[in-house]
């Protein structure tokens, strides 16, 4: 089993078999949170979340052993979500409406990067607002499409083909879904721990940092104007983003 040193100051794998510019990948710690089940003790209340990722069907298909995903794994998935995002990008208005927080009247600010959830500082996107928020179990794709992600990843290149570009538009929609098991429109775990969306959807999240360096709110008197802009804003998104890539996407609002 190889296995891989972290960088203490950047978070990052040391990579010993890869080094692919282009694609960033979390160190091991933050990688065991993919497989981290939320559980209910007997007795108590509150939501249990389904299981995005499958371990042992990833060990079944070679990406990875039994102590969780490596470098391997996280260098494909990472391959995957730049070939999507991309995509995404190109055929969508969603820099759009990104620019419309930025170039808004009520001081929209972006998290910093000390702030940014997972889901956020892993995003190829350049976009101060917008990210993706589904999980990318990669393990759901078939043998075939695992060797094109894994040959590409070999090859030390994260360059976008219109080979990898056809397989994620063909595979996006079984492989972002939150449970395989379940109907299209059950409400299901999707990501962050505690959010539910229809099964079968791509989820955005957008963002804004209501907080100063000390902690407190700033410009408080505007915070329910902004509530109010993003909560529409989202609406509007759903619906155009839905129709351009014939998909549903859902968009969550974080304040």
């Amino acid at each position: 089993m190889n296995t891989y040193k972290t960088n203490q100051e950047t978070g990052f794998f040391e990579s010993k078999e890869y080094d692919i510019e282009g694609l960033k990948i979390p160190d091991s710690n933050t990688a065991k949170q993919l497989t981290a089940k939320i559980t209910s003790e007997p007795g108590s209340v509150g939501l249990v979340i389904p299981m995005n990722y499958d371990l042992q069907l990833a060990i079944d298909k070679g990406l990875c052993g039994e102590d969780g995903f490596g470098e391997k794994y996280l260098y494909m998935q990472a391959l995957y979500r730049k070939v999507f995002e991309s995509w995404f990008l190109e055929f969508t208005s969603l820099r759009e409406f990104n620019d419309r927080l930025v170039n808004s009247d009520l001081n929209f600010a972006p998290a910093p990067e000390k702030r940014q959830s997972f889901y956020q500082l892993y995003s190829t996107w350049d976009l101060q607002f917008v990210y993706l928020c589904s999980n990318i179990p990669i393990e759901r794709l078939s043998e075939d499409d695992l060797s094109l992600l894994q040959s590409q990843v070999e090859s030390g290149t994260a360059d976008i083909s219109s080979v990898l570009t056809a397989m994620v538009k063909r595979t996006f929609s079984d492989v972002l879904m939150a449970c395989p098991n379940k109907d299209d429109d059950v409400f299901c775990g999707y990501g962050r721990g505690g959010d539910i969306s229809p099964n079968r959807s791509v989820v955005l999240e957008i963002k804004n940092y209501n907080f100063d360096e000390s902690g407190n709110f700033r410009d408080y008197s505007n915070n329910a104007a902004r509530r109010e802009y993003m909560e529409k804003l989202a609406e509007e998104m759903q619906q155009t983003l839905s129709g351009q890539i014939k998909h549903r996407v859902i968009v969550k609002v974080y304040l």
